[in-house]
């Protein structure tokens, strides 16, 4: 039995064609199997003719057979299973036992007599597809969140201690800094007065010899 994949989930923009005055089933027939993503491409599996006979057959509440399924498609048996998938996957295919007498009857059958009520089910499992998508992204922001919250208050705390690795000048070294600036001045009006001091004693030094 094909398994389902969600990743096979295509939803196409087709439109009925509008240069038709009148539209028959074959048309809607073919723009649906596109529109839900049955046929993606141009190939033998012809999804229209098996909507329709599926359809017949859900009516008559008669159990489809894989082999009959992969005559109505046109294809080989293990291409069958492939786009057997596709219909699994929106939930408008499911495998079936019915009672006939006292036999079981086996085989594929629609979930829904119409395609309005097939319809119902792909937007049943798309919901529930996004909810628990809707559930994963919820824990990504979560995480997400918490992650930057950790990384502004790691930054916040560096700068501070880088704030407080920062040395301060003391005032009473401005106030040492401040008078030993003022010494030299000191030092050199001393010397001035030596030196004038000098000059003096060699002028008497001169007046004595002349006496």
């Amino acid at each position: 039995m094909p398994k389902k994949k969600l990743s096979d989930i295509v939803f196409q923009r087709i439109s009925p064609p509008d240069y038709k005055q009148q539209v028959e089933i074959e048309d809607l027939s073919k723009v649906l199997v596109k529109r839900l993503g049955l046929k993606r491409k141009e190939g033998r599996a012809d999804h229209s003719k098996l909507l329709q006979e599926l359809i017949k057959y859900r009516k008559d509440n008669i159990p489809v057979t894989f082999e009959e399924i992969s005559r109505i498609l046109g294809v080989s048996q293990s291409q069958t299973y492939e786009e057997l998938r596709k219909w699994r996957t929106l939930g408008l295919i499911e495998f079936v036992k019915i009672p006939v007498g006292n036999d079981l009857s086996k085989g594929y059958m629609l979930t829904g007599n119409t395609v309005n009520r097939l319809l119902d089910k792909v937007e049943s499992n798309t919901k529930a597809f996004l909810r628990k998508t809707r559930r994963i992204a919820k824990d990504f922001d979560d995480l997400l969140m918490l992650e930057m919250a950790r990384k502004d208050k790691s930054m916040k705390a560096e700068s501070a201690e880088k704030a407080e690795d920062v040395p301060e000048r003391p005032e009473k070294m401005l106030e040492d800094d401040s008078d030993v600036s003022d010494e030299p001045d000191k030092d050199n009006s001393n010397e001035d007065e030596d030196i004038g001091s000098e000059d003096d004693d060699e002028t008497d030094m001169k007046e004595d010899k002349e006496l």
